[in-house]
């Protein structure tokens, strides 16, 4: 019977699957588009002016997830109404299409092609976090499975399209953006979970800065930024090798996912520091063909850095927050943006005065890793934060410890359960009263349970009676702080 569970659970279902899918095509066509068109299409640029002015895709991401921690403060705020889907669309296509362009020989300011850029990073961001989302509301039972699977399926897609003459290309990366965009239509409408959970701000437990987290984001971020930067001014075919190990990266999540495997983020992270670090620290010192394989290594330590992040933000938001993901993941995902986005910027900054490749661009890239593990060591995320079924909250204030051998779910249960017998509540009540527990409304509540408004309203007005209290956000701390046996 276990061993019939525990298959059941490594099963990828139609609706995973389909999510997979189109997590996959976002990826294909931003990897294609950040990392391969340009390097393909403008190779007349002198190396340094094209580093500037892909740093714009890089600064559109992370002013991207800015605008969506903004955005997600409002109720009214939706990814997958189609208004949204539709400017995510144009964002992703600008790029491939400017490309195309380019390639019939169309002359093109490089201003434009900065513009062009920003919005192709805008896109990417908003569509990281819809996919993201979607991820949480397909009943996905290992979201690493979903987030690694998916980042496999985008280095294959990026391959097969870097592999394609070049004029078609861009026809490709068009196609990845469209097929994205849809799937993200239909899984989004079909998703399960809590998109009308509230929003940021009118919940007890939402995204705060934690010092144990955000600094090893940033600093991973710059280490992996100088990185690309050397493959995307090595020439195509080291970028095409370098990106292949996008493949070998998720592909080592995505293997331990599917056995089953639970592994702390705390313990993959240790694992890529030491890899990551080493790395930077034989480049210097070693032959071209060498240092190439370390700045693999480097991109393989990066697939596997977003496959476990983007799952453990999906994690939290389901377990800890009960808050839609696209309202919770931006203001993280900023900070590995940012990241990113400076470590381009000085290597840019250090193509522009020393040239490509330079010692002093080693220099710099070896400084880096010591900072990298000065702050690691400084920053790094306590297990109690990384643990692998989520662990205890952050900082939740003079709140009742966790047992150890009680999940927050099960201890949500017993609380709820504890109130309706003290408070003598009929089954129904009860079922209701968990709803308000989590902050939803009455007409979610109407919804899920099939039953009339007026009938919802009779029980959420017993249920104030019964508990003598008299908003929904009283009752929510009243239930988050009830004493239960440990």
């Amino acid at each position: 019977m276990d061993e019939g569970k525990a298959s059941s659970k490594r099963r990828i279902g139609a609706m995973e699957l389909l999510g997979i899918g189109g997590f996959a095509c976002f990826f294909g066509w931003m990897l294609v588009s950040y990392y391969w068109l340009f390097a393909e299409f403008i190779q007349d640029t002198p190396v340094a002016e094209r580093d500037g002015i892909q740093l714009f895709v890089f600064a559109g991401m992370a002013l991207g997830y800015l605008a969506l921690h903004l955005a997600s403060k409002s109720k009214k705020f939706n990814p997958f109404k189609l208004p949204a889907l539709v400017t995510d669309a144009v964002l992703a296509l600008l790029l491939p299409l400017a490309a195309l362009l380019l390639s019939f020989d169309v002359p093109i300011p490089s201003p434009v092609l900065c513009v062009v850029n920003l919005c192709a990073g805008f896109g990417g961001a908003s569509l990281t976090v819809s996919w993201l989302d979607v991820g949480s509301r397909i009943r996905v039972q290992s979201y690493a499975r979903f987030t690694s699977l998916s980042l496999v399926g985008g280095g294959i897609l990026f391959v097969l399209a870097a592999l394609v003459p070049q004029a078609v290309q861009p026809v490709f990366c068009v196609v990845y953006a469209l097929l994205s965009v849809g799937l993200l239509r239909f899984a989004g409408e079909r998703g399960e979970g809590n998109l009308d959970a509230p929003p940021v701000g009118s919940c007890k437990d939402t995204w705060k800065f934690a010092w144990e987290i955000e600094p090893s984001l940033v600093a991973f971020g710059i280490v992996f930024g100088l990185t690309f930067v050397y493959l995307f001014n090595s020439g195509s075919q080291n970028v095409l090798v370098g990106l292949l190990f996008v493949i070998v990266g998720a592909g080592v999540i995505a293997a331990l996912a599917l056995a089953g495997k639970t592994v702390g983020i705390t313990v993959i992270q240790r694992v890529l520091l030491c890899i990551t670090v080493l790395a930077c620290l034989a480049m210097p010192f070693a032959t071209e063909v060498f240092q190439l394989a370390c700045s693999c290594l480097v991109v393989a330590s990066w697939a596997a850095f977003v496959s476990v992040n983007y799952a453990f933000i999906v994690k939290k938001s389901v377990e800890r927050w009960d808050t839609p993901v696209f309202r919770q993941a931006p203001m993280r995902l900023a900070f590995s943006a940012l990241g990113f986005l400076v470590g381009w910027g000085v290597a840019t900054a250090m193509t522009f005065v020393y040239g490509a490749h330079s010692d002093a661009f080693m220099i710099v890239r070896l400084c880096m890793a010591f900072v990298l593990v000065v702050v690691v060591m400084l920053f790094f995320p306590s297990a109690e934060h990384h643990a692998p079924d989520g662990g205890v909250p952050e900082d939740r204030g003079a709140q009742p410890v966790v047992p150890s051998n009680l999940s927050e779910k099960e201890l949500f249960e017993r609380r709820c359960a504890a109130v309706a017998e003290l408070y003598q509540l009929s089954p129904r009540e009860t079922d209701i009263l968990k709803f308000l527990a989590k902050g939803r409304n009455a007409a979610y509540i109407q919804n899920k349970l099939t039953i009339s408004p007026h009938t919802v309203k009779s029980h959420i007005y017993s249920i104030y009676r019964k508990l003598d209290i008299h908003s929904q956000q009283k009752l929510m701390d009243f239930i988050e702080e009830y004493p239960v046996e440990q």
